[in-house]
Formats: C-alpha cells, structure tokens, sequence
C-alpha cells in the first residue's frame, strides 16, 4: 500500500512539473502592443449655486428639505433660462431636521446617499431624480426633471438633456474661510458617473410658508369686564344626531360693538366662548346656571365623543382665522372689524354662569391661552340679546 501511494504521489509531481513548464512566447512580428491606460473621470467643476431651504416639508419633524442647483458658467436669455454649452444639477437633500426651520446653512454639511426607498426621507439622504410633464396651450407638453438630477445645456440652445440620477454620494463641508464645499459621485438612468465639485459661499433662500400665529397676546388680561353680550343657538354643532347636547355660541363685547346680523363688527374687545348645555334648554331664556370646562382638543383638532357633553365648553379651533370658519373659544380686538392685530386662541379654563332672580347673567371666566396667557374676569348682564330673534 505504502508504495502504490508512494507512486500516486510521483505522478501528481510529474504532471504539476510537466504543467509549470512556460510556454514559447508569440512571435512579436515587429508590431508593438498597445499598452492599457485606466481613463480618469472627468469632474465638472462648477462655479455658481443657489440654495432653497423648504423646511419640514412633509410635515413630520424627520429631516428638513433644501434644493441646490448648481451651474457652468453659461448666458442667461430673458426668461431666465441658462444657454449652452454648460452643465447644471440639482441636488434634493433630506437634512437634518432644524427646530427653528431657519434656514441655517451649517446644518448641510455631512454625507448623502440615496434613499432607501420612495417613502424614506430619513435626514442624509438624497431624493430620486424624475420627470414632471407640464400641459401647454394646444395639446403640447414639456417634460422637465425634478428633485436630483445633472443636465447637459445643448450649445446655442436651451435644451437640457437629462440625466435623472438614483445612486450615489455627496459630501458638503465647511471650511476655514466660512466658504462651503460640494462634491460627490453621482449615477442616474444613463449610467454614467457624474464627478463633480462647487465651492463658494452660502446664502440661502428660505422657502418656509410664514407661520400665523395662533396668539399674539404679549401679556395677562387678568380683569376682563364686558357691557353686553348676544346669544346664539348653534344646536347639534357635531351632528350627533342622538339629542345629546346643545351648543350655545356667546358673543361677549363692549358697548361701542354693531351686531348687523349674527356676529359683532365695528371697534370692540370680543371674548367669544361655546358652551356645551342640555338639548331641551331654550336659548332665550339665557345660560344655565353652572360651571362649563374647555374640553382639549386632540393633536388633530379634533373632539372625543364622550366628552362633548353638557357642561363642557369649546376649546378654539387652531389655524383657522376667517371669521366664518372661526370656531371655539377666542379672544380679540376689532378695530373697524380689523381683528388681525390682537387676538387669542383660548386652549383650557372654566366659565362658570350664575343666575339672577331676573334673569340675569353673571358670568365669571378663568381661561388660558395657547401661550399661557390668563385671560379672567367677570361681567354681569341683566340681559342677552339672543339669535335669531324667533
């Protein structure tokens, strides 16, 4: 056995020997062979910049959207678009979410790649590139791309061939001299990589939609009194259906106050309060007696169904500053029927009714406004005008 493996073993060196052997080499027939050099990518260095800060965009406090376009050096016609020859990309970057949406530059820098899918806008990443088509007048369309994408400006013309990119990395870095850095690789659906650079100064634009608020009281109105008021029977305001409530609307205002038709105008102070009371209740005899608690309202606006219910009473409704869609607790000042200087949304709190032997209403508030603002006080009204009168 020893020597059969002992043989094995010598034919397996003879034939690896026999296989190192070097073959001849080819014959040159005076010829020389081209020598392989590795191409070097081209990097367009661009030289002008335009930044859009959009904010939190998609409304959901994850990453907040800029916009950068980057240009060549190219001529601008009179409708603004650039003239080639020339290269432009945009670039749509989710970055990291800024609390105070302002529009601070120094929350670019870091590293982008793509998203990992078309509903991740997760802070460091970078949106697809697509395509949008716009209707023209008589039937034709433009296509134009959007979101990240690089475009080459045909020469002489407007004409932008596009390159909508999916994959890739960007770096943005500040540096020493407060300047900023750009660069990247880029691949879109023509599979070309795209080496680019930009450096110079950022100086952003902020796209964010103002904000209005929803007080601008500045202080305390810890002593409010009023010198008449109007009722108004708003019945089954949540269309319940079940007979359960009744909702009253009360217009609190000075003397100085013009009730045209239901709601007040002219030059007053207005508290304007919902109170939530028995359905059987008849609004021209007044309020019931008894204390009413702001009801809050969940992060939607909206109101759970087991708490409106009377002796409940109507928290104001946020954003919403047309009078005819006002609704809720609210305090402001009219001025010519101008209420858009000085005004309160009323967040918690309680009213609290007592009534007189002849009716009369004294009506105590302590509320609160959305900034933490007390609004209080007390007014007694021997009367209420109500509305409708029948």
């Amino acid at each position: 056995m020893i020597n059969k493996i002992s043989l094995f073993a010598a034919a397996l060196l003879a034939i690896a020997a026999t296989g190192c052997r070097k073959s001849p080499a080819p014959e040159q027939n005076g010829k020389d062979f081209p020598v392989y050099t590795e191409p070097v990518p081209e990097t367009t260095i661009f030289t002008n910049a335009e930044f859009i800060y959009n904010g939190d965009d998609i409304g959901e406090a994850i990453s907040d959207g800029w916009v950068i376009k980057l240009y060549t050096d190219m001529e601008i016609d009179e409708t603004g678009a650039p003239v080639g020859p020339g290269e432009v990309m945009q670039l749509l970057l989710n970055v990291r979410y800024d609390e105070n949406q302002s529009a601070d530059a120094s929350f670019l820098k870091g590293k982008y790649s793509e998203m990992l899918n078309s509903g991740n806008f997760n802070a460091g990443t970078f949106v697809w590139g697509y395509q949008t088509n716009i209707d023209l007048p008589g039937g034709q369309k433009i296509t134009l791309a959007d979101a990240t994408y690089y475009g080459m400006v045909a020469d002489g013309s407007t004409e932008i061939e596009y390159d909508l990119i999916d994959e890739g990395v960007i770096s943005i870095t500040g540096n020493d001299d407060g300047t900023y850095s750009i660069e990247g690789i880029l691949v879109g659906d023509l599979y070309t990589k795209r080496y680019f650079n930009w450096t110079g100064n950022v100086e952003p634009r902020n796209n964010v939609p103002e904000t209005i608020p929803n007080s601008t009281l500045k202080t305390h109105l810890p002593d409010l009194t009023f010198a008449k008021g109007r009722l108004i029977d708003k019945g089954d305001y949540f269309y319940l259906g079940d007979l359960s409530y009744r909702c009253l609307l009360l217009f609190l205002v000075d003397e100085t106050a013009e009730f045209p038709f239901d709601r007040p105008s002219g030059t007053s102070r207005v508290l304007r309060l919902e109170v939530l009371v028995p359905w059987e209740t008849d609004f021209r005899e007044g309020i019931p007696a008894g204390t009413y608690e702001i009801i809050q309202r969940n992060p939607d606006t909206s109101m759970d169904r087991e708490k409106i219910v009377p002796g409940g009473a109507i928290a104001g409704l946020p954003d919403e500053f047309a009078e005819w869609k006002m609704a809720g607790a609210w305090y402001y000042e009219m001025v010519d029927s101008d209420w858009s200087k000085t005004y309160a949304r009323i967040d918690s709190g309680t009213i609290t009714v007592a009534r007189g032997e002849n009716g009369s209403h004294t009506i105590s508030y302590i509320l609160t406004d959305c900034k933490e603002n007390a609004i209080a006080g007390t007014t007694v009204l021997e009367t209420i005008d109500t509305y409708p009168k029948e």
